[in-house]
């Protein structure tokens, strides 16, 4: 097989390869409020005195299952579409205010209440599948140029 013939084989692989990343679709991340409870503070001596407080009853039943779900994850925030998080708590955040942060009077206690609007990056995996093609297609490619570029001696 001639160098011709390598070359138009790389280039038929390549051309798909290249598409591929190309056509796919691109998931769409939409942004989400993060709400992280911190350590309660029993004395109100102590809360910070530029911080909205609420009172736990005063929240609608969806902020409710919310705070206590986040109170209830001790290691991390909870992560939620901003369409589907309670429009309080939805308004506080924006892509200009990026976080808020309110004290929740529950049981005697003031719980800190961290709301924090993001966009979720995507994940590595729906990175590889558009690089992985298209760095094959690059490399064979360039293959198929050197191929069809050199020469062959002709003795």
């Amino acid at each position: 097989m001639n160098r011709r013939h390598l070359a138009v084989i790389a280039l038929v692989i390549a051309v798909p390869l290249f598409t591929v990343g190309l056509v796919s679709p691109v998931p769409e991340y939409e942004p989400h409020l993060d709400i992280a409870v911190s350590n309660s503070v029993d004395d109100q001596e102590e809360l910070n005195e530029d911080i909205t407080k609420m009172e736990y009853q005063n929240l609608s039943t969806s902020a409710q299952q919310l705070f206590k779900k986040s109170n209830n994850n001790e290691h991390s925030s909870v992560s939620i579409p901003t369409d589907e998080a309670p429009n309080s708590w939805a308004t506080l955040v924006s892509e200009s205010t990026q976080s808020h942060r309110i004290y929740v009077h529950k049981g005697g206690q003031y719980h800190l209440t961290w709301i924090t609007w993001s966009v979720p990056t995507p994940p590595l995996a729906a990175v590889m599948l558009r690089l992985g093609p298209l760095l094959g297609a690059i490399g064979l490619g360039t293959l198929a140029g050197v191929l069809i570029l050199t020469t062959e001696k002709v003795e």
